[in-house]
């Protein structure tokens, strides 16, 4: 290269085309703001992917074994160690649930709250403005990357876990609740909503306290609270179904018999003017059945949810999840624009 070649490059002009300057390199688009992202989190997004690649690879597993114990179990002869492990997965089922009913707090504390807190701390945020992309630009792709990856994490361990839920719950219902966190919060679009919603949670605290270590305490106790108050409205959404009895038949033996695949919900006595009582009633008199009767009971109530029912219960509760999940992100919006101004 000539001495005037270099002194046009250093000067920004291109050799052979005087007067014309070479285009500059251009500046972080949509994709180099993903890029960029996931080098930033890249050990908290692959910590949270291969560790739902390995909880959904075990769940098959673990959703094959019950299958097939469950085979064995309902054929013609089943032996005792086909009932131990049976009972084994009935077992790992409420465990497993607790422990995967967690999942959003996780999301939220270790993947939402340090999103934007960290490059607050850091001061790193403030140079946002000066890039070639804006600020909101810059809040929307790392919050899209970081919904996606939680939203992939709890979609493919719900799959799982629903696969490992239906043969145990179709055989018996008994002794499982899959109307509580280990099983309705842990499957189907429940789970996903819920992982988003974390994410969302701890990203507004991240960028309301600035702070990386107060913003997941703050996330801890909000989803915390979140959980306690959902466990108290899940209920709200079930198209629950009762069967009655009558003509005054209410012993031990004369309730109604319900799927065994379905969760009861509520058993009472019913009364002749249609009324119900609780199963406790009379219970402390010496003759129960003619202090029922002076009471007017002629029969049972059973109220009880199919588990063919949980699929549009959890969709129902999906949509008040995406109501919250927009009430996150007005407030999101709104710290968003407090700590960038």
């Amino acid at each position: 290269m000539t001495a005037t070649a270099q002194a046009l490059r250093s000067d920004g002009r291109s050799p052979g085309l005087p007067g014309r300057r070479k285009k500059r390199a251009r500046g972080f688009g949509p994709s180099g703001m993903v890029w960029l992202v996931c080098r930033q989190h890249r050990v908290a997004f692959l910590l949270l992917l291969v560790a739902a690649a390995a909880t959904t690879v075990g769940l098959a597993w673990l959703a094959q074994e019950a299958s097939s114990a469950v085979a064995a179990v309902e054929g013609p002869k089943p032996s005792a160690e086909d009932i131990a492990v049976l009972d084994a997965a009935y077992l790992r089922l409420e465990l497993l649930g607790l422990a995967l009913a967690g999942l959003p707090v996780i999301i939220g504390v270790f993947i939402g709250a340090p999103l934007f807190a960290g490059d607050l701390e850091t001061g790193t945020a403030k140079f946002v403005g000066v890039q070639s992309y804006g600020r909101w630009s810059w809040v929307a792709t790392k919050l899209g990357v970081a919904a996606l990856v939680a939203a992939v994490t709890a979609l493919s361990t719900g799959i799982a876990m629903k696969a490992l839920w239906t043969p145990l719950v179709n055989h018996s219902a008994m002794g499982t609740d899959f109307t509580g966190a280990g099983g309705f919060d842990t499957t189907g679009p429940v789970t996903v909503a819920l992982a988003v919603l974390g994410l969302l949670i701890g990203a507004a605290a991240g960028l309301l306290m600035r702070r990386t270590l107060p913003a997941m305490v703050v996330t801890l106790i909000a989803l915390l609270t979140v959980k306690i108050a959902w466990s108290q409205q899940r209920m709200i959404f079930a198209d629950t179904v009762t069967k009655t009895t009558g003509g005054g038949r209410f012993g031990d033996g004369d309730t109604p018999q319900i799927p065994v695949s379905a969760v009861e919900i509520d058993t009472s006595y019913v009364a002749d003017d249609g009324s119900l009582h609780g199963w406790g009633t009379c219970v402390d008199t010496k003759d129960t059945t003619a202090c029922l009767r002076r009471e007017g009971i002629v029969g049972w109530s059973v109220e009880y949810l199919p588990y063919s029912h949980l699929g549009a219960m959890q969709w129902a509760a999906t949509g008040a999840l995406a109501g919250l999940i927009l009430l996150t992100t007005g407030v999101l919006v709104y710290a968003a624009r407090r700590a960038l101004r």
